[in-house]
Formats: structure tokens, C-alpha cells, sequence
């Protein structure tokens, strides 16, 4: 059976390829690639509830950041086990994470420190 069942359509949300905050962002479930732009100062990005985001997977890469202007990403005090807030500092600097509906797990994460 078809998408369409007794002449019922079904709509789905449009998600955003991407969302580019520039100052403290709230993440929904729907934010899966955030970018970052610390130019103008320091960001906090909170994760979506732990539990509403379960089986999905969180891409955050940083536009613009520096040793001042930073990139904080922390989760909303709902996530067992949270290894604490991530602070991303450079271009690039970039965190992949996955929430298995308890915890935030870190996939991986590449800082500029990492490079070398």
C-alpha cells in the first residue's frame, strides 16, 4: 500500500538543510546540521531533549569561532552519563553526536588540536 490510502494525503514538515545561529540557540529535533557563527561572541547551543531526539544523529560544525568567541554546545540536564558541556573554539571544529534516548553520545569529535 501506497503512501496515499482512501484518498488521504499525507504531508511531511520540511526540514532546513541547515540552520547558521549567531547568537544562544535552543536546538529542536529538526536542527540535524547546525553551523555555527561566533563572529560577534560566544554561543551556547542546547541540544533538543534527550528523549525526544532518540535514534537520530546531530552534526554541529563551527562557521566562525576563536580562542574568545566560543562554541558552546551542552545538553538540557536530561542526558545520563553527559561527559559535560563541549567547547568548540576554531573553524571546523566540528561534533557528531547521537542520542540513544538516555544519553548524548559524542560519535566524533574534530577540534582544531586534533590536527596536529
Amino acid at each position: 500500500m501506497g503512501l496515499e490510502q482512501n484518498n488521504e494525503q499525507h504531508y511531511r514538515e520540511v526540514v532546513d538543510k541547515f540552520v547558521t545561529p549567531t547568537e544562544d540557540y535552543q536546538m529542536s529535533t529538526r536542527d540535524y546540521v547546525v553551523r555555527p557563527d561566533a563572529s560577534d561572541g560566544a554561543i551556547i547551543l542546547t541540544l533538543p531533549a534527550v528523549a525526544e531526539a532518540k535514534g537520530r544523529f546531530y552534526s554541529i560544525v563551527v562557521r566562525v569561532a576563536t580562542g574568545v568567541n566560543t562554541v558552546t554546545v551542552k545538553d538540557k540536564d536530561d542526558s545520563e552519563c553527559w561527559i559535560g558541556d563541549l567547547v568548540l573554539n576554531g573553524k571546523c571544529d566540528r561534533v557528531l553526536l547521537y542520542s540513544d534516548g538516555l544519553t548524548w553520545v559524542p560519535v566524533a569529535v574534530v577540534d582544531s588540536a586534533s590536527y596536529y
